[in-house]
């Protein structure tokens, strides 16, 4: 049993290094997004887009685990997410992991030129310096929401849009914004979540120079009122039958959300529901894909 637990601490480790369940849905989603501006893509291109978007958000995350050892073996509850606080993984290997998933990542964003390439490399940047102690872009309060809306949401979204595009549509450019706006207020929700243990750690956010009691309240409209833009841009750029068969779906789900308990409701909220993202993305793709030729 000993040896058996040896053998897949690294495994484990690699796993929970990744926290990929934290936000494969919102890759999904902000791929599916993108391919609606830029409809030339395949199949396959769609499939590599994914899978570097998904490995460059990888990494910030995992950096983020590697600079916040120290401050996580202090908390009871990160203490056990953090594999290097949990002993599954030293912080070497988990610095090695995470600059690995960024030679691929960004080798899988190669082949859609220098454009799409830069864009990737500015994402693993902010990454980085979102969570580097020297720098913790994190610890400024503002810069850390706008450095947050644009390497979570915003750069993977443009790289999508513009991978094997001559231009950015007008309405993909006012996506994007909407895109940020909807990450800078998961980051400010987050920041208020882990108030305390940011004050202990010596953190100062946003969060720590705003009231927060009076714009927790405020919240909601800051993800609400970005996420009906995205889904008007959504409609608007759809053709008659896309647009009568992604309404007609989102009206079903929308009937649902609305008939869910309200305990339930914030909980998808909060916790940001990765399973409903992806299955917002992964129909939005099927039934462009399906639609496509259909007049």
């Amino acid at each position: 049993m000993n040896q058996l637990a040896t053998r897949t601490r690294p495994f484990l480790g690699t796993l929970r290094l990744s926290r990929v369940e934290e936000f494969y849905g919102n890759t999904i989603a902000l791929v599916a997004l993108g391919t609606l501006f830029n409809p030339r893509l395949s199949a396959a291109d769609i499939a590599l887009l994914f899978m570097g978007n998904l490995l460059l958000t990888i990494f910030a995350f995992a950096i983020n685990d590697v600079e916040d050892a120290e401050d996580d073996s202090k908390d009871a509850q990160k203490v056990v997410r953090n594999p290097i606080c949990a002993r599954l993984l030293t912080q070497g290997q988990a610095l090695v992991l995470s600059w690995l998933s960024v030679l691929v990542g960004l080798a899988l964003l190669w082949p859609f030129g220098g454009r799409v390439l830069l864009l990737g490399t500015v994402n693993v940047a902010l990454g980085f310096l979102y969570s580097y102690k020297r720098v913790r872009l994190k610890a400024m309060p503002f810069i850390d929401l706008v450095s947050h809306g644009l390497f979570l949401g915003t750069l993977q979204f443009l790289t999508v849009a513009y991978a094997r595009a001559p231009e950015l549509p007008r309405s993909a450019a006012l996506g994007a914004v909407f895109i940020c706006t909807i990450s800078m207020a998961g980051d400010l929700w987050n920041e208020i979540r882990d108030f305390e243990v940011d004050r202990k750690t010596g953190i100062r956010n946003t969060a720590s120079v705003l009231d927060v009691r009076r714009i927790e309240p405020m919240l909601p409209h800051l993800f609400v009122w970005p996420s009906v833009g995205v889904a008007s841009l959504v409609l608007l750029n759809l053709s008659g039958t896309q647009r009568l068969v992604v309404g007609l779906a989102v009206a079903v789900l929308s009937l649902v959300f609305v008939l869910l308990p309200s305990g339930r409701k914030k909980r998808m909220v909060t916790d940001q529901a990765q399973w409903l993202a992806a299955l917002a993305g992964l129909m939005l793709l099927v039934i462009c894909r399906v639609t496509s030729t259909v007049p």
